[in-house]
């Protein structure tokens, strides 16, 4: 049994690697409760741990997608919109931080978020809605 979730991992490794970069994504930004600074009457929205948590259970049902290869096309709709709404969010939060305080050390996250958004965009794409 445990032979055969690994072998999913690997054969839909996609989504596997999208849900591990989810989780510690959201893990990440759930152990910095004062990341985002900016505007700030919204600080408290912004660093909310609920908002992290959800990032990580996304990432955990990616993997749990991944794992048990059921191809389930609303489940993997509702993952990967949830997904590129999260990784969107995080990216215009941290625009916000450069543009308008000239926080330019959040530039790599930034781009890192946007290959994100590009890497989800294209498993939506090519991924097999017939099964």
């Amino acid at each position: 049994m445990l032979r055969r979730l690994i072998h999913n991992l690997f054969k839909n490794s996609k989504y596997s690697n999208l849900g591990l970069a989810m989780a510690l994504l959201g893990l990440d930004l759930w152990s910095m409760p004062r990341y985002f600074f900016w505007p700030p009457q919204y600080v408290s929205l912004m660093n909310d741990d609920g908002i992290d948590a959800l990032a990580v259970f996304i990432g955990i049902g990616l993997l749990t997608y991944a794992a048990f290869g059921t191809h389930n096309n609303r489940m993997a709709g509702v993952l990967l919109v949830g997904s590129v709404a999260f990784v969107s969010l995080i990216m215009v939060i941290e625009l916000l931080h450069m543009v308008f305080i000239h926080q330019y050390q959040m530039g790599i996250s930034t781009i890192l978020c946007l290959y994100m958004i590009l890497n989800i965009m294209d498993i939506a794409k090519n991924r097999n809605t017939r099964e």
